[in-house]
């Protein structure tokens, strides 16, 4: 056998060795169990009760604004605008003038009604005068009595020229008086288009110089769905606000780009029928408004207060919201987790947000003011899985149930 073969076999030996080796040692292995996973703990979370607590009861609706009054300024008579006295959106007061028109053609028919006038009364004196004659002479002996009668119809035709010429003459004189138009209320004038020198018509085809619109005093107006309304009727024996000695609802309004409801007003009237179109009835709450904070025309969103009721109110952070809309994590005494479906009950306040649970029908509640709620701690809990709960201090108080954004400040009726 040559130097190379030798080599060779003792290769493959070596090779053969270390092959048998590693699998007597997988051998081995295999017949040794693999070590069992340690189980985790129970995530920690923090738990707080509902805070059971009367919040208003109210109702949410979209409207517009009106004025106290609104006035439209037309001419009653007709000439050229000699002054325009008022700018637009300035704020006038009652029996400002706005406008005077050229008065000297009216105060020409003045003077001509007031000369006819007192040409009428000398024509009823000396009708006077010649009946008295002509009774004298009847008296004193033989007369013919048809002179008297046409004595008589000749004074009663000048007294009535007389009443004629006194009509005409106060007629002249309003329309002299009609020169100057001047506002019947206080309030804000809006855009005017007419300017110094133009011919103002009067009636029949007047045109509008002018809208003033008292705003010291507004209401909101709004319409209320017949569920809705026979709902409220309801609870309050089919009597309105108001009526028999009752307390009137509050009703706040929010414009455009103002948060909470910080216009407080009250319930004043509604329709007396239904709009079967719509299904509505138009209702109305007044505000006063004496800063003209509250512009007519604004839509506005209004809250009515309706009373108190029972809620149970949770911190914001516990409402959860998904796909199938909103819940919170409930804890059971075995310390697992459950899903209860929810929805808002009013609006957030204090960091409090009263809900109100989705019972399905056929099953009992589950929240009230003894069931663990999942405040802290939700990314780590699983609705069906285990929990650690720790109780958090208490979440809210009664000494919250004052003033606040959804709370009328005062009481309906005060």
């Amino acid at each position: 056998m040559s130097v190379s073969g030798v080599m060779w076999s003792r290769r493959s030996l070596a090779l053969t060795c270390l092959l048998g080796g590693t699998l007597s040692a997988l051998a081995a292995g295999c017949g040794r169990e693999a070590p069992s996973p340690v189980p985790l703990p129970p995530p920690e979370v923090t738990v707080a009760s509902p805070v059971a607590r009367s919040i208003p009861n109210t109702l949410d609706f979209t409207g517009s604004i009106r004025g106290n009054q609104r006035i439209e300024l037309r001419p009653r008579v007709s000439g050229f605008l000699n002054d325009k006295l008022v700018a637009d959106g300035q704020r006038v007061e009652a029996g400002d003038v706005l406008f005077q028109i050229d008065p000297r053609e009216y105060d020409a028919e003045v003077a001509k009604a007031q000369a006819e006038l007192a040409s009428r009364e000398a024509d009823a004196r000396l009708a006077d005068v010649s009946l008295t004659r002509t009774r004298m002479a009847l008296e004193q002996g033989p007369g013919n009595q048809q002179e008297l009668v046409r004595a008589i119809a000749t004074r009663d035709a000048a007294i009535a020229a007389v009443d004629l010429a006194k009509a005409q003459f106060a007629r002249a004189e309003l329309d002299v008086e009609f020169t100057q138009i001047v506002s019947p209320i206080a309030g804000r004038v809006g855009f005017i288009d007419v300017e110094e020198g133009d011919l103002i018509s009067g009636p029949p085809v007047s045109g509008v110089l002018a809208t003033v619109i008292d705003d010291s005093l507004v209401y909101a107006m709004y319409e209320v769905d017949e569920q809705t309304l026979f709902r409220i009727r309801e609870s309050s024996q089919n009597r309105r606000p108001g009526e028999d000695g009752r307390p009137t609802h509050v009703v706040r309004i929010r414009q455009s780009g103002e948060t909470g409801f910080p216009h407080e007003g009250a319930f004043v009237s509604a329709d007396n029928t239904i709009d079967p179109e719509t299904g509505t009835i138009r209702v109305e709450a007044v505000f006063q408004n004496p800063d003209g904070a509250i512009i007519p025309g604004a839509f506005v969103r209004i809250r009515a207060f309706l009373g108190e009721r029972d809620a149970l109110l949770v911190p914001e952070v516990a409402v959860l919201v998904d796909q199938a809309g909103r819940y919170v994590m409930l804890v059971d005494e075995q310390n697992m987790v459950h899903r209860v479906g929810v929805e808002p009950a009013g609006d957030p306040s204090e960091g409090l947000q009263p809900i109100q649970e989705i019972v399905p029908e056929g099953e009992a509640g589950r929240l009230n003011d003894d069931a663990r709620i999942i405040v802290n701690g939700l990314q780590r809990a699983r609705p069906g899985g285990e929990v650690n709960p720790t109780t958090a201090s208490a979440v809210g108080s009664p000494s919250g149930a004052g003033t606040s954004p959804d709370r009328p400040a005062t009481t309906p009726g005060e």
